[in-house]
């Protein structure tokens, strides 16, 4: 079985590993409406839950809703020794496994109580110039919200509904990995998909088997035993059978690849963020 997956129309996310306790933003959780819509007439909401940010959006007419999900791995400032971290000065910057790039995947600074400002910097290529996008958010009540908004939030984000969304408990311990691939246990998403996707292949590792999760149960007897895989180079043969290799990129990240298909990176994901009929057994 080969990695690639089938995307749902109309369903994006990009969750990722999980926050570290110190990973906060600078503003409530809940849910954030442009300051230009309001409450009662958004279509879509920004959210930050404690651990993670994104966004919940009605969809158009034929179209479901559906939320944007990044896992925060960690916040702070932007780096000090940049030049053009001087357009960041004040705000909080936010990281997600899916973009580890200089400025983050979020940019927040605080207002008066329900208030923030997100800001978006575009480096232009060469001119050299600067684009900054400010847009001010304003904190929303679920009740506040228009039939429409409410019913996208249970249907996309349910844990957000009814009064907003609270402050997460700090997340679990992340498993220590294990060999002989020197990668955490447990399942594997591509790095655009939502951990949680119902239409997404998953890649399974424990340290004694490894194999393909697609959209049916968890079958064990579709793993292949980890004690085959031989050594290439810097990476494995998985499946001598189709080719299938894999490259370790970190501890939570892999790519995978076989000469059919070519290769797809794929990152750690909570067992807990998973479907639940995709879990080991």
């Amino acid at each position: 079985m080969h990695r690639f997956s089938f995307a749902l129309l109309g369903l994006g996310g990009f969750a990722t590993t999980p926050a570290h306790a110190a990973a906060n933003l600078p503003i409530a959780p809940g849910l954030y409406a442009e300051d230009f819509q309001g409450c009662a007439k958004a279509t879509g909401l920004f959210f930050y839950d404690g651990t993670s940010f994104g966004d919940v959006n009605q969809g158009g007419p034929g179209y479901k809703a559906y939320a944007k999900v990044h896992r925060i791995t960690r916040t702070g400032p932007a780096p000090g020794s940049a030049e053009t971290s001087r357009h960041y000065k004040g705000y909080t910057l936010a990281w997600s496994a899916e973009d580890t790039g200089l400025y983050g995947s979020l940019a927040v600074k605080a207002g008066a109580p329900g208030k923030f400002t997100k800001r978006f910097v575009s480096f232009l290529n060469g001119s050299g110039g600067v684009d900054v996008n400010d847009t001010a958010f304003n904190k929303c009540s679920f009740g506040q919200l228009s039939p429409q908004m409410q019913a996208a939030v249970r249907t996309a984000r349910p844990e957000l509904a009814e009064g907003g969304a609270a402050p997460a408990p700090a997340a679990a311990a992340n498993p220590e990995p294990v060999a002989p691939f020197n990668i955490r246990p447990g399942h594997y998403a591509p790095v655009a998909a939502a951990c949680g996707s119902a239409r997404e292949l998953l890649f399974y590792y424990d340290g004694k088997r490894a194999g393909w999760i697609d959209m049916q149960p968890f079958n064990p007897a579709r793993m292949n035993a980890v004690a085959s895989a031989k050594r290439r180079g810097a990476g494995w043969i998985t499946d001598a059978t189709t080719g299938e290799t894999l490259r370790v990129l970190g501890i939570d990240r892999i790519a995978v690849g076989d000469p059919e298909f070519g290769e797809e990176t794929l990152r750690w994901c909570p067992a807990a963020d998973v479907r639940a009929t995709a879990r080991a057994r």
